[in-house]
């Protein structure tokens, strides 16, 4: 009997009839839809207890037909994370409703998958990811999930948010690296969005996926996936938090005493004779113990005094959603309102969003979403930020610590640097200096019409358009202010102005932008017994004007109004304005096909133009092809391994193109330029010159890059373990390069800008491990991700000259080069039998002699010392769990195999000292550890290098002491969050009501002792990465 039935719905399944038409005495059919009432396609549904070839799985409507008594429970378990389990009740038709959102993977284009149906390498996370995140923008919420993605924190400006950089699958490129960021399907900035607006965010990774975006693609691709409305009664949902922000890391420096002890110490080191010591033993008296009519020595903490001990940050987001089986909506508000850690900072952010789907009649359906949001960020007119000029953080290092911060009648006391700094004080910096405001506003519309044609099954016809319109404000005045400047070489005051500006300025920049882009597309799906079959063919426009101007008065008799008005004098160099167009227009076909959902194939193309290449070459064919096999969907598959309900093998290769190293766009045509000035004499007359540009090549074309990966997924033992493994390859062909540095300055600059030439490739894999279970009323779920990318120049335009150790060919891109250290100098001896780079002192550090020549030199001693400071690894570890109305999230996240420069490295190749790595660096203070642990003659066994004042000419800073193992594990996010009974809640007038407490960037465990292992390459002053504790409510109505 059991074999005829097994006979009879293989029969079923073959001719395409619903299972759910044959019930038979002990079957149950059902559906199981996500908590939005949306079918779950192939969710594993088991008898608890069972055996587990009794196992069946939910079809694309999400419909089941299994075996089971009234009673009994039925396990449920979806591959996207959800499981749950029901008791069967009674013999008929049973609804399970899974506790989470409908899990899908977004490609753009048009084109969702289900995750059973996706051929190509995609990783998605979703918005209930984002709610245990200890992060309140997207950008940041991102790290340790992963997906694929290399994150490199930037500095946080005054402690406010700032946003990573991303790589997918590590460095890519010798120019950009930077992915395409799309929200619903178009080019837009990340921070146009709100997590509690985020339904999903996909990273594509390899060429079938991201082929259908072109040359933009290149690098990878981000999709933000926005929420929508579901048939349901309209929800109202509240989203409240208050973050309270610290720093981490970051140094101790010297306080006013252990200053001047450690400054004399150094001097005497250097040779220094003891009456000619910059501190008396009576200044340092007065400094140690400042009476009462002491008015200029003193002890000053002067990051103490310019930092708050913690910045709060105030989210509130309401949004709304439900709709109708004709019409859905999502609308939402929100606001962001955060004070920085340095006093006189902020940021505030209103944004507004909504989403409506509506089906006007059965053939024809209409979306139309609005979005926007207006910003302000305030610093004052010395700049907050890091490396400008004269900021208010690098006049905290360089201000010394014995100086009280005012005088006695409440003027600020400031510095006079001796190393040419000017007079810093960077509380009267902060509070005296004037005031940069930046506004920016943001809106854009997007609508989308799909037709169904009547006469052929499957036929439809797409219109998608948006528009975009944003534009920045920025006023930035500039104040005099007096100080009273202390000079410790003469034990001189006099009363001058701040360092900032001698004369009060305004400066106003206005930039705009306008664009549009417009999708036709023609979309085909249908099915056919067994077989599927979807295309798409897409053409896509997009232009973009873009103006500016800008203007700027100094001289201000007054300063309560800060108007260009009231200037007398006009800052010519900044009265300027410009525009720019810039138009592009590609087409994209997709084919699909799947046979019994078992067999998947994808081919995808993308045809492009550029305006950056020569007529001829102009356009480029950019293909992809991936296919996918479920080979858990095996009869014999399942007969062999019962225990795993899902496994499928995908590979795809592609073929990319590229033109983003080009920065002038004119590359194929001559162009010449008037100068501003007469400065040519004809006779005797001065007249204006033309400038020609550089030699066209005519030849330049595509940069070219393909692209090869092989995956699996699979889950065992109804979601005990889950396992996702990629393999990619990736290769750079005709590298699109600048030769400007490869020839003598004798020829000047008659040779073409950019040359197809170079090649490199990149490898590596991306491992995710996953366990899902419940225990009664505990659920827990543990989560790890592994990713690997290693790089390799196979070829690039470098000077003939170098030496083969010295070239980039042949290795990773980003390494650090320099000398080799080999430890510190102990004696004059040593130094006289060793090979030295310069002037040269016992504690030095003394360097490898690379060719052996008893000299070291810059050409034949400069070798690799140091890997990029881009990651090549990158892992996390996300645990959660929940039990009888709390839950639990924690995520660790870390990176390895790269290296941190702790000195100065500059994108010119200059090469310099910081207040890190030398005491006293350009007369400003120093850390403890920097002095405590230098080499002296009574501290020979030391951990960096001679004690003193002089800058070392003996090459140490160039060399491998300063580069450290960048590698870290960080408590990234812990939450811990208590829903209230729903019985409780209902009562009060709610469907549900939670609320949690959070942090983030807790704890970290590197190699670097003093500093954040993702500090910046130059580290002349920087913010150190924010401790967060979060206090949150959510409450839905």
């Amino acid at each position: 009997m059991r074999k005829n039935k097994i006979l009879i719905l293989a029969l079923l399944v073959c001719l395409s009839i619903p299972v759910r038409a044959q019930n038979t005495d002990n079957n149950i059919i059902g559906i199981v839809v996500d908590k939005s009432g949306n079918p779950v396609y192939g969710a594993s549904v088991n008898v608890e207890g069972g055996a587990v070839e009794t196992r069946v799985e939910t079809d694309k409507d999400g419909k089941f037909e299994i075996a089971v008594e009234k009673g009994q429970r039925l396990s449920v378990f979806s591959a996207d994370k959800g499981s749950t389990t029901v008791v069967v009740k009674a013999d008929g038709p049973m609804t399970i409703v899974m506790g989470y959102a409908a899990q899908t993977i977004d490609v753009g284009a048009n084109r969702t998958f289900n995750r059973h149906e996706s051929t190509a390498a995609v990783s998605t996370t979703y918005n209930e990811e984002f709610n245990k995140r200890s992060s309140r923008n997207i950008s940041n919420s991102l790290y340790g999930y992963g997906l694929g993605l290399t994150t490199l924190q930037n500095a946080a400006s005054t402690g406010l948010m700032a946003d990573p950089t991303f790589y997918v699958r590590g460095l890519q490129s010798l120019s950009s690296s930077t992915p395409l960021v799309l929200v619903d399907g178009l080019e837009r900035d990340m921070s146009l969005v709100s997590p509690e607006e985020v339904e999903s965010v996909s990273v594509l990774k390899d060429a079938a996926a991201v082929a259908l975006y072109g040359y933009k693609g290149v690098n990878g691709a981000i999709l933000i996936t926005t929420k929508r409305g579901a048939v349901q009664k309209p929800t109202v949902t509240y989203n409240g938090s208050l973050t309270l922000s610290q720093n981490t890391d970051f140094p101790k420096f010297l306080n006013g005493p252990d200053y001047a002890y450690w400054y004399n110490k150094a001097q005497l080191l250097d040779g220094v004779a003891e009456e000619n010591l910059r501190f008396s033993p009576e200044e340092i008296d007065r400094i140690t113990n400042p009476g009462e009519n002491e008015h200029i020595y003193g002890n000053t903490d002067w990051f103490d005094l310019l930092f708050r001990n913690t910045a709060p940050t105030y989210t509130n987001n309401v949004s709304v959603s439900g709709g109708t089986e004709k019409i859905k909506f999502f609308a939402s508000v929100g606001a962001y309102n955060q004070e920085g850690i340095i006093k006189r900072t902020s940021y505030d952010k209103y944004n507004f969003r909504s989403n409506m789907d509506a089906k006007i009649t059965d053939n024809f359906d209409l979306s139309l979403d609005l979005s926007g949001y207006v910003s302000e960020q305030d610093e004052p007119g010395a700049s907050a930020g890091v490396g400008s000029y004269a900021s208010i953080f690098q006049q905290a290092l360089l201000s010394y610590p014995y100086l009280k911060p005012y005088t006695a009648d409440g003027m600020p006391i400031a510095s006079i640097n001796t190393a040419g700094n000017g007079n810093n004080n960077p509380i009267a910096a902060r509070d005296l200096s004037g005031n940069n405001n930046v506004k920016k506003t943001y809106f854009q519309g997007n609508i989308a019409m799909k037709y169904q044609l009547p006469f052929v099954k499957g036929l439809s016809v797409k219109l998608n358009a948006s528009y975009l319109k944003n534009y920045t404000m920025q006023k930035k005045y500039f104040l005099t202010y007096d100080v009273y400047g202390w000079n410790q070489t003469t034990r001189q005051g006099n009363v001058e102005t701040g360092r900032i500006a001698n004369k009060v300025s305004l400066n106003q920049w206005f930039t705009e932008s306008e664009g549009y882009t417009i999708q036709p597309a023609l979309e085909y799906s249908n099915k056919f017994g067994k077989h599927a079959i979807s295309g798409l063919f897409l053409y896509e426009f997009s232009r973009t004007d873009e103006s500016s101007m800008s203007a700027g008065r100094t001289d201000f008799p007054i300063t309560d109004i800060m108007d260009l008005n009231y200037g007398l004098e006009v800052n010519k160099d900044l009265v300027k304005g410009g525009h720019s167009q810039a138009k592009r227009a590609g087409y994209v076909i997709r084919l699909n096909y799947s046979y019994d959902d078992k067999y998947l194939l994808e081919f995808t193309s993308r045809i492009d133009a550029s305006t950056a290449l020569p007529k001829k070459y102009r356009w480029g064919v950019f293909p992809g092809v991936s296919v996918g096999w479920r080979l858990s969907q095996e009869d014999f598959f399942k007969e062999a391994v019962p225990f795993m309900e899902n496994l499928k093998i995908r590979a795809s290769v592609g073929r990319l193109g590229s033109d983003r190293a080009i920065s002038n766009t004119m590359t194929y045509f001559s162009t010449a330029t008037l100068s501003a000035d007469p400065t040519v004499l004809f006779g005797t007359s001065p007249q204006k010159y033309l400038g020609l540009s550089s030699p066209v090549n005519p030849f330049l074309k595509w940069q070219l890059t393909d692209t090869y990966n092989v995956g699996i997924e699979s889950s065992m033992w109804n979601g005990l373990l889950g396992v996702e493994l990629d393999v990619f390859y990736m290769k750079t062909t005709r590298s699109l390069e600048s030769q400007s540095a490869n020839f003598p300055p004798s020829l000047g600059s008659y040779y073409p800008t950019y040359i197809n030439y170079g090649s490199h490739d990149n490898r590596g894999f991306e491992l995710v491990l996953s366990h899902n279970n419940h225990i009664r009323d505990f659920t827990y779920h543990v989560r790890g991700n592994l990713s690997w990318a290693r790089n390799k120049v196979l070829k690039m335009t470098e000077d003939a000259n170098v030496p083969d150790y010295k070239r980039a060919t042949g290795g990773p891109m980003g390494r650090y080069w320099g000398f080799v250290a080999d430890g510190l100098f102990q004696s004059e001896e040593e130094i006289a039998h060793s090979a030295v780079f310069g002037p040269t002192l016992p504690g030095d550090i003394k360097l490898k002699d690379i060719n052996g020549d008893g000299k070291i030199t810059w050409d034949q001693d400069m070798v690799p010392i140091g890997r990029s400071n881009t990651p090549e690894m990158m892992f996390g570890l996300n645990l959660g769990a929940e039990w009888k109305g709390f839950d639990f999230n924690m995520l660790l996240q870390g990176a390895a195999l790269f290296d941190v420069n702790l000195c100065g490295l500059y994108s010119s190749g200059i090469r310099d000292d910081t207040f890190y790595t030398r005491p006293f660096y350009a007369d400003g203070n120093t850390p403890y550890y920097l002095v405590e642990g230098a080499w002296r003659p009574d501290h020979t066994d030391a951990k960096y290098p001679r004690l003193g004042i002089e800058s070392r000419s003996n090459g140490g800073k160039f060399s491998s002491w300063w580069v450290e193992d960048g590698s870290y594990v960080r408590l990234k996010s812990i939450q811990l969050g208590y829903t209230i009974p729903k019985k409780w809640s209902k009562k009060a007038g709610f469907e549900r009501i939670r609320a949690y407490v959070a942090g983030g960037n807790l704890f970290t465990l590197s190699h670097l002792e003093h500093m954040d292992p993702e500090m910046p390459s130059v580290n002349q002053g920087y913010y150190p990465q924010q401790r967060t504790y979060e206090f949150g409510l959510n409450v839905t109505f």
